[in-house]
């Protein structure tokens, strides 16, 4: 067989599965450590470490600027979700390449930046309005939520000398009320008084500035745009972060 042939048909084959995202929704990406429980556990301390949500708040930042329009993004815990911009249309939003690039340079400056080799898997999710972003990020930070204050009793009741199996069964079940009651009054734990980004996460997003400048041939005054990536990490909750969520779409 020809060259010309062969690789005609092999493209065929290849092409075979490549699905297309409907370009009438909205374009959600959730990236998540693959083996980060163990990964965390022998590396970082618990139940939060300062140091890796640096790692994962850089490697958000990375894939907010490594090619893709990307309005906003958003990380908690060992997850990052992003929201493409709806003019986005890289690599015609082909599955298999935003899945195999983003995982990639996911993991790759993660990798770089701990100094230990990691891997992300990604998942792309179709969202057909705008409720349903809002109500996509609102579930991704009530699940921050709940796992934040379970991993607060948790460690403390292990430090304190509880056993894992001990300590799973006593939370298990458990409402929220109970567990800031016992983080509270038999740890002295505060659960409303620790950092926002350990019960609320962080949205890092594209803002346009504007500056004074001088230009360099004529020497004169002129004034000049640039869009440069800010940080959130005071996030409101509830019904007010669905709606912080939902700004950003009326902005752009």
């Amino acid at each position: 067989m020809i060259f010309e042939e062969l690789d005609s048909k092999m493209r065929r084959i290849e092409k075979a599965q490549d699905n297309l995202i409907p370009k009438n929704c909205f374009l959600c990406a959730r990236l998540d450590g693959r083996g980060f429980s163990r990964f965390t556990e022998d590396n970082f301390e618990k139940p939060y470490d300062f140091r890796f949500y640096r790692y994962m708040t850089e490697t958000l930042t990375h894939l907010m600027s490594c090619g893709f329009n990307i309005l906003i993004g958003y990380t908690q815990s060992d997850e990052i979700s992003l929201l493409f911009h709806p003019a986005d249309d890289t690599y015609n939003h082909k599955t298999r390449k935003l899945l195999s690039v983003l995982a990639g340079e996911a993991s790759g400056f993660f990798s770089i930046r701990s100094g230990t080799p990691v891997s992300f898997d990604c998942r792309l999710i179709p969202l057909p309005d705008e409720q349903s972003v809002k109500d996509y990020f609102a579930w991704r930070q009530e699940d921050l939520h709940r796992n934040s204050l379970d991993s607060y009793c948790y460690y403390a009741m292990i430090k304190d000398g509880m056993s894992r199996t001990d300590a799973a069964e006593i939370l298990s079940g458990k409402k929220p009320d109970y567990k800031i009651k016992l983080l509270s009054e038999e740890y002295g734990i505060k659960y409303d008084s620790l950092p926002d980004w350990q019960k609320s996460g962080c949205i890092i997003y594209h803002k346009t500035e504007t500056y004074n400048g001088t230009n360099k041939k004529t020497g004169e005054p002129v004034i000049y745009t640039r869009r440069e990536l800010e940080r959130n990490e005071q996030l409101p909750t509830g019904e007010a972060f669905g709606n912080y969520i939902l700004s950003f779409l009326k902005e752009n």
